[in-house]
C-alpha cells in the first residue's frame, strides 16, 4: 500500500525510532539468568530450621527465583521468595497437625465418633513435579511487548450472559479449585484452625490445605477441640503476605461473607460487572489473594484505570501471577501514601502508575532481575518516555540491569516492602 506523501512525512519518524530502538535492542547482549547461592536471595533463618532445608543453589528465570524446599512433610516447590516465605512457614503447621492427629485424647475422640482418621502428613508428598507440571508462564508475560495484551484483557471480561443469581453466587463460592464445604460449622471450624496455626485457610498447598479439611471435620464430627503451640513458633506475618486487617478478614469472615465484601467493593470501584465475575470466578486466585488485591485497589479509589486493573488481573493463569499484581498494587499504595499522590494507572501489559508530577512509576514485586531481551524491551518502551521514570523491586537488579536501566534514564530503588504501611 502506497502511503500518501503528507501521511509519510508524519508517520517517518515514528518509524525511525521505532527501528533505531528495534536495532540497539538487537545489538544489545543479553544475560543467561543465572543460577544463585540461596543466601544471596533471602535472609539464612529462611533457608534451615526444624524439619526443613533449602536446596542452596537457586535457578532464576530472569525475574523470579526457584526454590526447592526437602522437609519432613516432603519436597515443596516456591517459584518466588514471597511463596517460599509461605511455604516454610507452613511446614511447622503440618508437622504440628500431624503431631496432633496422633495424641491419644484426639485419636479416642476420632474413635468414639466414628470419624474417619486424619491422615498423616509424612504420608503424602508433594513433590516438584506435582507443581510445575502444566503451569502456566511466569510473570514475565507483564514485561512483555505492549500490543499483545489487547486481546487478551477483552477476552477476560466476556463471560456467557443468563446465569441465574444462585448460579453466580455458587460460582463464586469455588475460588481457589475447591468447592464449599460449608456443612453448618464446618467452615468455621477449618479458618479457626488456620488462625490458630497461623496459616491461610485458602491455602493451595495440598499436603496442608488436606490437613486443614480432616482435622476441621474431624473437630466438628466429633465435637473434639484442636489445640496447638505454633503461636510461638511461627510469626502470623510469614504466612499471610498480606496487611493485619486483610489477614483479620481471611481468618475470622466466613468465606460467602469475604466473597461479598470484594464484590461490594469492586462494584463501588465502579468496576463492570462482567469484569467482576471474570476476577472472581478465576480459581488461578486464592480467596485470600483476592481480598488482599481488591483491598489494596480500595485504597486507590477514584484513580482512573481501576477496572482495567481488575480486567488484567482477571486473566491471571498461576497464584504467582495473581501475587505478583496484588503486590504491584500495594506497592502503588505505599508510594500514594508515603511518596507523591497516583493520578492513573496505565494498564498495558503491568499496573504502573503515574503520580501527580508526570513521573511514571512501576512496582515490580521480583526476586533477580537479569538483563534479557524481555526486560530490554520493558526498559525501552516508549509509551513509558518521560522526564522521570522510577522503578521500584522488592527484590534486586543485576549489575548489568542496573547499569543499563541507569543509562536509560531510570531511578532504581532495590528491596522495597510489597505491603503498604497502614491497614
Amino acid at each position: 500500500m502506497k502511503i500518501p506523501g503528507r501521511l509519510l512525512w508524519k508517520v517517518l519518524p515514528i518509524l525511525v525510532l521505532l527501528h533505531l530502538t528495534a536495532t540497539a535492542i538487537t545489538a544489545q547482549r543479553f544475560e543467561v539468568p543465572p543460577t544463585l547461592p540461596a543466601q544471596r536471595l533471602v535472609r539464612v533463618s529462611l533457608l534451615s530450621g526444624d524439619g526443613f532445608r533449602v536446596q542452596p543453589q537457586v535457578p532464576t528465570d530472569g525475574l523470579m527465583a526457584h526454590f526447592t524446599i526437602q522437609s519432613d512433610a516432603g519436597t515443596f516447590r516456591a517459584n518466588s521468595i514471597e511463596m517460599l516465605r509461605i511455604r516454610v512457614a507452613e511446614i511447622p503447621a503440618i508437622m504440628e497437625l500431624n503431631k496432633t492427629s496422633k495424641t491419644q485424647v484426639f485419636a479416642q475422640s476420632v474413635g468414639r465418633n466414628a470419624v474417619r482418621p486424619v491422615t498423616a502428613a509424612g504420608q503424602m508428598v508433594m513433590h516438584p513435579v506435582d507443581t510445575v507440571k502444566g503451569l502456566p508462564s511466569g510473570v514475565g508475560r507483564f514485561f512483555g511487548r505492549v500490543g499483545l495484551a489487547g486481546q487478551k484483557l477483552k477476552e477476560a471480561a466476556t463471560e456467557p450472559e443468563g446465569a441465574p443469581a444462585s448460579e453466580k453466587a455458587g460460582q463464586f463460592a469455588t475460588t481457589a479449585g475447591q468447592a464449599t464445604r460449608n456443612v453448618f460449622g464446618y467452615e468455621e471450624e477449618r479458618r479457626h484452625l488456620a488462625k490458630q496455626l497461623h496459616v491461610d485457610p485458602y491455602t493451595t498447598n495440598p499436603v496442608l490445605s488436606k490437613q486443614l479439611d480432616d482435622f476441621a471435620l474431624t473437630a466438628f464430627r466429633a465435637h473434639v477441640g484442636v489445640t496447638t503451640t505454633i503461636g510461638v513458633l511461627v510469626p502470623g506475618s510469614m504466612a499471610i503476605t498480606a496487611t493485619r486487617v486483610v489477614s483479620t478478614w481471611v481468618w475470622d469472615k466466613p468465606k460467602a461473607d469475604l466473597i461479598v465484601q470484594n464484590q461490594k467493593t469492586l462494584q463501588r470501584l465502579l468496576v463492570p460487572d462482567k469484569v467482576i465475575r471474570a476476577f472472581m470466578q478465576n480459581r488461578a486466585i486464592p480467596l485470600s489473594v483476592q481480598t488482599e488485591f481488591v483491598s489494596n485497589l480500595d485504597r486507590l479509589s477514584g484513580v482512573p484505570g481501576t477496572a482495567e486493573a481488575v480486567t488484567l488481573a482477571s486473566t491471571a493463569q498461576s497464584e504467582e501471577q495473581a501475587r505478583f499484581l496484588t503486590s504491584s498494587v500495594g506497592m502503588l499504595v505505599r508510594y500514594n501514601e508515603t511518596q507523591t499522590p497516583i493520578t492513573r494507572l496505565i494498564v498495558r501489559r503491568a499496573i504502573i502508575g503515574r503520580d501527580r508530577n508526570g513521573a511514571v512509576v512501576v512496582q515490580a514485586p521480583v526476586d533477580y532481575v537479569s538483563w534479557t531481551e524481555l526486560i530490554s524491551t520493558f526498559a525501552h518502551r516508549s509509551d513509558l518516555a518521560g522526564s522521570r521514570r522510577t522503578i521500584w523491586l522488592t527484590g534486586q537488579l543485576s549489575p548489568v540491569s542496573r547499569e543499563n536501566f541507569k543509562t536509560l534514564g531510570w531511578t532504581v530503588n532495590q528491596k522495597v516492602n510489597p505491603i503498604p504501611d497502614a491497614g
